[in-house]
C-alpha cells in the first residue's frame, strides 16, 4: 500500500505520520495521516471495503494527531451545544453531544467531544482529530470516516438500514429486529452453514423502479461466545483472517427480510412466512435518519429517498443453542 510521511503539523506541534489514500465502497476517496498504528487501525477497520489510491491534497483528509491542541486555541471563540449523531435508541452515549467553537483563527470551527476529550478541527475539506489518549482519538477518527462515507450516500439517495444482512446464491438477505434481537448471531450461524457475510449492523441501501440494492458498512462483530458471556469485539478483518472471498464487497438486490427473534431459553424453531403488508413495515422501522451534517462540509441528503422493500418476509425464532437447527430451517425456505 503506497504511503508517505509529512512534517509537523502547526497547529499541534504534533508530527503528521503517515498518509495513506483510499477508496471506500468503490465511490468516497479519503486520505488518512497519523501514527503507524492508527493507518493499520484503520485500514483493518474498513477491509474490505478499502482500496489504495495516491494520496494528495485534493481529497477529503481526517489526521489523528495525539496530543494537545496549541494553548489558548479557542480563547475568545464562540461556542454552543451541538448533536453529533442522534442515536434512535441511544446506545452511542460517547457521541451524541458535543460543544462547537467558531471564531477560531487557522480554522473553520472545532468540535470538542467531551466523552472522549477529542478535539476535532475543521479547515476546508481537512479534519483533525487530536486528542492524547490514541484509543478515544482513534474512535473518533474513525467516525469522522463514518460521517463522511454516510454522508456522501445520503446524498444520493441512498438510505441507512439497522440491520444485519448474509448472502445466498447472488442475493442478500437482511436480518431485522431491535437491538439484542439476534441479528448478528443469526448472520454469523448463516456464514457458519456456507452463506457470506453482507454486513452485521448497518446496511446501505439504494430502491428504485428495480428493486433494492444494499452494501455493509464495515462495523466490527460483536460475538457472544457463549450465553451470558460478554460479548468480545472483533473486525471483519480478525474474524474472518482477511479471507475477502467470505465477505461481499459489490452491491446485491435484497430479495428476502427475516425479523429475527433469538432467545437463552427453550423456545421451539420456527421459521413462518409473513405477509409483506406485515413485514414491510418492520423492515422500514429500521430506516435511520438522516445523519447530522456537523462537519460544514457534508453534501445536503436527497430530498424523499425510496425506502427499502423486499420480495418476501420470514419470522425466524429459535433459542441460541439451536442455531445449527435453525439455519436448516432458514436455508430450506430460502431455497424452496
Amino acid at each position: 500500500m503506497e504511503t508517505t510521511r509529512r512534517g509537523e503539523d502547526p497547529g499541534t506541534g504534533a508530527r503528521e505520520g503517515r498518509r495513506v489514500g483510499l477508496r471506500l465502497y468503490g465511490r468516497c476517496e479519503v486520505v488518512l495521516t497519523g501514527p503507524d498504528a492508527f493507518v493499520d487501525a484503520a485500514v483493518r477497520y474498513l477491509w474490505p471495503q478499502a482500496r489504495p489510491i495516491p494520496a494528495h491534497d485534493g481529497l477529503p483528509q481526517v489526521q489523528l494527531v495525539l496530543g494537545r491542541i496549541a494553548p489558548g486555541l479557542m480563547a475568545g471563540a464562540s461556542r454552543r451545544r451541538v448533536t453529533l449523531y442522534a442515536s434512535p435508541d441511544g446506545h452511542v452515549p460517547d457521541y451524541n453531544e458535543g460543544v462547537e467553537y467558531t471564531g477560531v483563527h487557522g480554522v473553520d470551527r472545532i468540535v470538542l467531544n467531551p466523552h472522549t476529550g477529542s478535539r476535532i478541527l475543521m479547515a476546508g475539506h481537512r479534519v483533525r482529530v487530536v486528542n492524547p489518549e490514541f484509543e478515544a482519538g482513534k474512535r473518533d477518527a474513525l467516525r469522522v470516516v463514518k460521517q463522511l462515507v454516510t454522508t456522501a450516500f445520503e446524498a444520493s439517495g441512498i438510505v441507512t438500514v439497522h440491520a444485519s444482512a448474509f448472502a445466498l446464491g447472488g442475493e442478500a438477505v437482511a436480518v431485522a429486529g431491535p437491538a439484542g434481537a439476534g441479528k448478528t448471531s443469526t448472520v454469523l450461524a448463516a456464514v457458519a452453514a456456507g452463506a457470506r457475510m453482507v454486513a452485521n449492523d448497518k446496511l446501505y441501501a439504494r430502491t428504485d423502479a428495480d428493486g433494492t440494492r444494499v452494501l455493509g458498512w464495515t462495523d466490527p462483530i460483536r460475538v457472544i461466545d457463549a450465553p451470558g458471556r460478554p460479548k468480545r469485539s472483533a473486525t471483519l478483518a480478525a474474524y474472518f483472517a482477511g479471507d475477502a472471498d467470505r465477505v461481499v464487497v459489490d452491491p446485491l438486490p435484497l430479495t428476502t427480510a427475516v425479523l429475527a427473534r433469538v432467545g437463552t431459553g427453550a423456545v421451539p424453531v420456527r421459521c413462518e412466512e409473513l405477509d409483506p403488508a406485515e413485514g414491510l413495515p418492520f423492515l422500514r422501522r429500521e430506516v435511520l435518519p438522516p445523519r447530522l451534517r456537523w462537519l460544514g462540509t457534508e453534501p445536503s441528503p436527497a430530498s424523499d429517498p425510496v425506502p427499502p422493500t423486499a420480495d418476501r418476509f420470514l419470522r425466524l425464532t429459535y433459542c441460541y443453542r439451536d442455531a445449527a437447527r435453525a439455519m436448516e430451517l432458514l436455508m430450506g425456505r430460502l431455497r424452496s
